[in-house]
């Protein structure tokens, strides 16, 4: 069987791809209207992709979490099958295999580039409308989330805590000050004290299966309408959570595109769909935000180590801003 590397130009090639997007967990082309997502064949502390029969389970766990979301979208989980002639063919679902699957791919609908909502914002198209739209949208998909065990969530909300503020001094080092994560951890940890009692309150009855990656760049306008995709299914650590934690995402992401107004729309849209608790929200909020912010912050200093040039300079910036924009969140 071909390394996963040489599979890969295989399938772009069989794809006849005019478009390619490559990530650290995936790769998604793209042939005239349609996107296939391959997941790459590795393994590290938060996901596990590494054998076919993992990637296959996880291929078809991200097509049922997004298929409920947005079901126009996704469209199912193909097969790349070796037949007997050494050629690749693409099997959809329907009828026999056509030989040995070698890999699985999420076959969705494409979208334009330009209608990520992360796009629109930048471009300063997002407006009221849309946002409302969404915000109805994430309120249904937090009602209708099914509950999960959540015991001791105050003290696994801590290690997660403890676990950002470690990564963060390892991504840090030598993009921010020297001090930076001292800063971050002992603001995240007064924070978490305050917070505690609402976490644990929170526990009872507020842990879902939510998305976990929930920000602008994985939401799409298609159809006229905003779709949500790209659900974390890899790690339930990232998905049973509190489901103000995964509305967090959205609301810093709106506040680092410099739309607080959208962010307190949003956010009173939310509650007033989900007739949740507007104390426990604002309880909540600084800690919540300054958390996914922090979260930002490493993973953009992380990948400013990786490139060069522009791309070094402008995720060093994004670095620093979403430090500055955490310390804010959690004053």
């Amino acid at each position: 069987m071909a390394k996963q590397p040489e599979l890969i130009k295989e399938i772009e090639t069989l794809l006849a791809a005019d478009g390619r997007v490559d990530t650290a967990l995936s790769v998604v082309f793209f042939k005239d209207r349609l996107a296939y997502k391959l997941k790459r064949e590795i393994k590290t502390g938060f996901v596990d992709y590494s054998t076919l029969r993992k990637r296959k389970a996880m291929c078809e766990r991200e097509f049922l979490i997004n298929k409920k979301n947005s079901p126009d979208l996704y469209i199912a989980v193909a097969a790349v099958c070796r037949g007997r002639d050494g050629a690749l063919k693409l099997w959809g679902g329907k009828g026999p295999l056509p030989g040995v699957p070698v890999e699985y791919l999420v076959e969705m609908n494409r979208f334009r580039e330009k209608d990520l909502l992360s796009n629109l914002a930048r471009a300063g198209s997002l407006d009221s409308a849309i946002s409302d739209v969404l915000i109805e949208r994430v309120a249904a998909m937090h009602a209708a989330a099914p509950r999960v065990p959540a015991g001791n969530y105050d003290k696994k909300f801590r290690k997660a805590v403890d676990i950002s503020i470690r990564q963060f001094r390892e991504s840090a080092a030598g993009v921010l000050p020297p001090d930076a994560w001292r800063d971050v951890s002992a603001k995240l940890l007064r924070a978490f004290e305050r917070c505690a009692p609402v976490l644990k309150k929170r526990g009872k009855s507020n842990i879902k299966d939510c998305h976990g990656d929930l920000h602008l760049g994985n939401v799409c306008l298609y159809g006229g309408r905003p779709r949500v995709f790209d659900a974390v299914e890899f790690n339930p650590e990232f998905t049973h959570i509190d489901t103000f934690y995964d509305l967090a995402f959205l609301l810093m992401d709106y506040h680092h595109h410099r739309m607080p107004r959208q962010a307190e729309r949003a956010a009173d849209k939310y509650l007033a769909a989900a007739g949740l608790d507007r104390a426990d929200f604002a309880a909540l909020m600084p800690l919540y935000m300054g958390l996914r912010a922090v979260i930002r912050s490493s993973i953009s200093a992380a990948g400013s180590k990786c490139v060069r040039g522009e791309p070094q300079r402008r995720l060093r910036a994004e670095a620093v801003r979403y430090h500055g924009e955490a310390l804010e969140y959690l004053e």
